[in-house]
């Protein structure tokens, strides 16, 4: 079996568990989604601890763990400001612990951990916040449509018609071609999603979808959802970029092994981490401005 039919095989089948979860599982149960959100969070923050481990860093162990065990129920509690608390509280367990243990962190090790709370965890969390307020199905499916589409053209793309390298420094494999195919695929994705909601509203009536049309004026829909595709399909290749630059700097090929030809969970979660606080904000604000 060659790589790239590898690649692609494990693709279909990340993206086909990955809609099957939010899809069925969040008509059942909102709380489920959040579950399987949780999960790549605490995978993704052993993966960058690990590889930190290996670089010669000394990440603050318990600031992690303190992060993890509350940030899930003060969120349930007080959503956004659960959130914030959580990152709060592990910075301040960070800083204390770095002082009470003298000379066994360094400077640098601090400074890695306080990373690892942002990146991905805090990014992570905004999954949280638009499976339950700001977006709902409407929100998670802008997500996953806009930057999976965008980052299957941009590969795509990039081995048809890729010449011009983008940032050779940063992604050898990243093209000029690939960002083009990118915005292709990121705009199909946006499409998709509208023609679900807005078009059809083929999700009327079904159980725990919350928003179930950006609007009810087409003419207000459309070009909200070409904005939202542009800047989403942007964000997936920066997103993409830093994870590569990230990898450089960590000498890793891949973040971790858990997925065939794909890497570890930081790999896949790469580009959904900047895509996804986008969406949160743009829905935080649009619902703000439709209350109004």
């Amino acid at each position: 079996m060659t790589s790239m039919l590898k690649r692609n095989i494990t693709a279909l089948v990340l993206i086909s568990v990955a809609l099957l979860f939010i899809l069925l599982l969040r008509t059942v149960a909102v709380e489920l989604t959040d579950i399987l959100f949780f999960i790549f969070m605490a995978l993704g923050a052993y993966e960058m601890y690990s590889i930190g481990k290996k670089n010669g860093y000394n990440p603050i162990t318990l600031s992690i763990i303190i992060c993890l065990i509350l940030i899930y129920p003060l969120f349930f509690l007080f959503e956004a400001a659960g959130l914030l608390s959580a990152i709060i509280i592990s910075v301040m367990t960070s800083l204390i612990v770095f002082v009470l243990s003298k000379d066994r962190f360094a400077l640098k090790d601090l400074l890695y951990t306080v990373f690892v709370l942002f990146y991905p965890i805090l990014l992570c969390s905004s999954f949280f916040l638009i499976n339950r307020s700001a977006g709902n199905l409407l929100g998670l499916f802008l997500v996953f449509f806009i930057t999976l589409l965008a980052d299957a053209f941009a590969l795509f793309a990039g081995k048809l018609f890729g010449k011009k390298k983008l940032m050779p420094e940063v992604s050898p494999n990243k093209t000029v071609a690939g960002v083009f195919g990118a915005y292709f695929g990121g705009i199909l994705g946006s499409t998709v999603v509208f023609l679900m909601f807005d078009a059809f509203h083929i999700f009327d009536g079904w159980n725990n979808v919350g928003i179930t049309a950006m609007s009810d004026n087409l003419y207000i829909s459309i070009p909200i959802y070409l904005i939202l595709a542009v800047l989403g399909s942007t964000l997936a290749v920066l997103g993409d970029l830093a994870a590569s630059w990230l990898k450089r700097k960590l000498n890793v090929k891949d973040f971790g092994r858990i997925f065939p030809g794909h890497g570890g969970v930081m790999d896949r979660l790469d580009s959904l981490l900047f895509v996804a606080p986008f969406i949160m904000c743009f829905f935080i604000m649009y619902n703000g401005v439709c209350s109004v």
